[in-house]
């Protein structure tokens, strides 16, 4: 049998660095023998990466890397899909251009074996796109809770981004009708608020969280848009790098003959589930006890002035649409298609309230 052969984008990242770790250290025999190739930016992380963990001298390293510009460098992108078997993108969410690029190159490699053998890309999303925007009334859906394997999600991702584009949500969308287009097989893992320590090598920190570390500190005080009552689930980094061990075995041993896919293939990660306004609270106590600030008093502040105050805290720039949808909405899901697929996260609600304070404390570590 030919050696399983793995390309991970996002690498470098909070999301991708655990899933190269987690798959690294699994048991699975087949994984084992795979190869994971490491498509990233910079010399120096391509030799870090190298240096831990192609040190052993033998003649077929586990990990390879190619280094590529960034993300625009759509022809190196589609030449490292070509020689996969399986993708697994953990880079930017938004980046339509480069999911797209790994799906011409995985229908080359579909069309190079004779098309006798699937190949796939699981693309790493997130439940922003199925939030609501009750704050800035542009769609309220509050009470609403999707089910993978009961709601159509697809459909009705189709029928909001008509009427309400979301980058996030049309990049997904593009992938899954790219797929169908060419032939490849898609499955979208959507998770909720991400938390826990990292074990990558690289950025081992959270999105959500430290936004709202970052807003508190330029602020003086924390802060939450509205009341701060939507509710978003969570999930442990590792509980869902676990998910994708699941998934890239299911794959590797059994072609992915459990997994849904195309329009059905996009499917949740959630472990619990919390509110805007306890993470606020949760930043306003670690920041008070570490002597960060004084005022722990929550201010509650519109989306207007919201995404003034955390635009740059988020993803480095963002306009009310995304932070709105990203720190204020509502988005609740239920995993249920990972669950029947044998997903059992370990990390449950006290896990959350610690790992939550420890995120809050390592953000403020690296903004002094």
């Amino acid at each position: 049998m030919p050696t399983p052969q793995i390309l991970l984008t996002g690498a470098t990242g909070y999301v991708g660095g655990t899933i190269l770790t987690n798959l690294l250290n699994s048991s699975s025999p087949t994984l084992r023998s795979a190869t994971i190739t490491c498509l990233v930016r910079g010399a120096d992380r391509a030799a870090t990466l190298n240096n831990t963990y192609n040190n052993s001298g033998g003649d077929s390293p586990r990990v390879r890397v190619i280094v590529y510009a960034d993300l625009d460098d759509l022809e190196a992108t589609t030449a490292a899909a070509a020689q996969a078997d399986l993708v697994i993108n953990a880079a930017l969410g938004f980046h339509a251009a480069s999911a797209l690029a790994l799906l011409q190159g995985l229908a080359q490699r579909k069309a190079r074996t004779g098309n006798d053998d699937d190949v796939w890309l699981l693309h790493l999303s997130g439940t922003s796109n199925v939030a609501d925007r009750g704050l800035s009334g542009a769609w309220t859906e509050s009470k609403r809770e999707f089910d993978d394997a009961v709601d159509d999600v697809y459909a009705w991702e189709k029928r909001v981004e008509a009427a309400h584009p979301y980058v996030q949500r049309g990049a997904e969308l593009a992938v899954v009708d790219a797929g169908l287009e060419l032939g490849v097989k898609t499955l979208v893992v959507m998770p909720p608020t991400i938390y826990g320590r990292g074990t990558g090598l690289f950025n081992r920190q959270s999105v959500q969280v430290p936004a709202y570390v970052k807003a508190a500190l330029a602020r003086g005080r924390p802060v939450v848009m509205g009341e701060g009552k939507g509710a978003w689930d969570h999930v442990h980094v590792e509980d869902l790098a676990e998910l994708y061990e699941l998934l890239v075995v299911e794959v590797l041993e059994r072609s992915g003959a459990h997994l849904p896919t195309g329009k059905k293939g996009i499917i949740f990660s959630a472990n619990g589930r919390h509110s805007w306004l306890e993470v606020a609270e949760a930043v306003a106590e670690v920041c008070c006890e570490e002597g960060r600030i004084k005022d722990t008093q929550v201010e509650s502040v519109g989306v207007p002035e919201g995404t003034r105050i955390f635009a740059e805290a988020y993803l480095g720039h963002a306009d009310e649409e995304m932070v709105e949808l990203g720190l204020a909405s509502n988005g609740k899901t239920i995993p249920s298609v990972a669950e029947r697929l044998g997903w059992k996260p370990t990390r449950g609600h006290g896990e959350w309230m610690k790992g939550l304070r420890e995120d809050i404390r390592t953000a403020l570590e690296t903004h002094h």
